[in-house]
């Protein structure tokens, strides 16, 4: 399929490349799958999936004040393959990966890692937050096993850029000569650590039900869940007031004709410490605002701000700095809902999907993940420091929360 694409970057890919200057914008979705495959089978489907999606035929080429998205057909998605034992932990794996940079002018912006185990593989996926977004990344595991069995593929449509489909005007570079000095790239040497908890599909199926009686969400019972047992598990923020911001897919809100390219906002909530409040109050309060968060003139504004910060300047230093302000949370967490497809493909069958796994530069930071597969939430937690025993915490103050209505929880 021709499908290539040279074009500018848009302001949510601009942003991240700026931000990728200095740190790391590497995150990674993992999928337990039941059944196995040659390595030629996945290096095939890798190639398939590549020229299904132009995107990750490109890399991103400086061109002075425009930055862009350009075709370079020598490259390849490269595969790294593990044989390891059943017991094996990929939480490790996973590690390395956000560990290690993407050069983003010389090689696509995802890469992958095949685990096989006697019965089971494990398919790890890692991109940049450049050009894909984490609910895109996970349709690519849709696509990829697909390409397998030969199903029907989901995507692969030509990219819009974000403004043009709320019916804002593509962009004009920064004036100046070369719009501004860019940074040089710092390569920081950080460990994040990576863990993963399952909750089974009937306490999960209770959970929904009881966050819809509670008018509220199962994003917004995990908020609730994570500040409390990170209140109880690190006593240094059981006073103070803790910030946390769920990312959220504006997708819905403006109906693009593709499913892979970034549509993120971020949404805040603050919570002061020393305060008793109802565990259902908490769930539903972490959620207020989502929903009028996304809706077409919000995503409007929001397009507007980053475009005011990426391309109205030449001062690249003070658009980072602005920028990095704006994301100062305690607490992340990023719910992707329910699977939207079938885990059925052929010989192999989708058992769960981890992710978004992605860490912070703000060193104490917990960035949590969910998602529903086969009827299962499937929890991780990425963080330089993190708390330990926390996903159990979670799962557990969950679990209590579903047999009791008014659960008062200290947040």
């Amino acid at each position: 399929m021709k499908n290539h694409q040279n074009r500018k970057l848009a302001e949510f890919e601009n942003t991240f490349s700026l931000l990728d200057q200095i740190d790391s914008r590497e995150f990674a979705i993992a999928a337990e799958i039941e059944g196995m495959e040659s390595v030629e089978v996945w290096e095939q489907a890798l190639g398939k999936l590549q020229q299904h999606h132009p995107l990750f035929l490109n890399a991103v080429i400086d061109r002075s004040s425009s930055p862009t998205n350009e075709y370079i057909e020598s490259n390849t998605i490269p595969l790294r393959v593990f044989n390891v034992e059943e017991e094996h932990c990929w939480e490790h794996l996973v590690k390395a990966e956000l560990s290690t940079r993407f050069s983003t002018s010389e090689t696509p912006l995802l890469r992958a890692v095949l685990i096989q185990k006697p019965t089971k593989t494990i398919i790890i996926l890692t991109g940049s937050l450049i050009i894909a977004d984490d609910a895109a990344m996970s349709y690519l595991f849709h696509d990829l096993l697909s390409s397998m069995t030969g199903k029907e593929w989901m995507g692969g449509k030509p990219y819009l850029h974000p403004q043009e489909t709320v019916g804002l005007p593509q962009d004009v570079a920064s004036a100046g000569p070369d719009g501004g000095t860019p940074l040089a790239n710092v390569f920081k040497n950080f460990g994040p650590k990576v863990s993963s908890v399952v909750m089974d599909a009937a306490k999960t199926s209770l959970l929904i039900k009881k966050a819809r009686i509670h008018g509220t969400t199962i994003h917004g019972a995990i908020c609730a869940a994570v500040l409390l047992a990170a209140r109880t598990l690190r006593k240094e923020w059981w006073d103070r007031k803790i910030e946390v911001i769920s990312p959220i897919s504006s997708k819905k809100a403006v109906e693009p004709n593709d499913s892979y390219s970034p549509y993120i906002k971020g949404h805040p909530v603050y919570l002061d410490g020393e305060q008793q409040h109802d565990f259902w109050e908490v769930a539903r309060q972490t959620i207020t605002g989502i929903g009028g968060a996304n809706t077409r003139e919000q995503v409007r504004n929001y397009i507007n701000f980053f475009r005011d910060q990426t391309f109205e300047s030449t001062d690249i230093q003070r658009m980072i700095n602005i920028l990095k302000n704006a994301f100062k949370q305690e607490i992340m967490v990023t719910s992707l809902g329910k699977l939207k497809y079938g885990t059925d493909f052929g010989p192999l069958k989708l058992n769960a999907i981890y992710g978004p796994i992605v860490r912070s530069d703000k060193g104490m930071e917990q960035t949590l993940s969910a998602k529903t597969c086969n009827d299962a939430l499937c929890l991780t937690n990425t963080s330089d420091n993190p708390i330990e025993g926390l996903l159990e915490t979670i799962i557990e103050t969950l679990t209590k929360a579903c047999k009791s209505d008014h659960e008062i929880a200290k947040l």
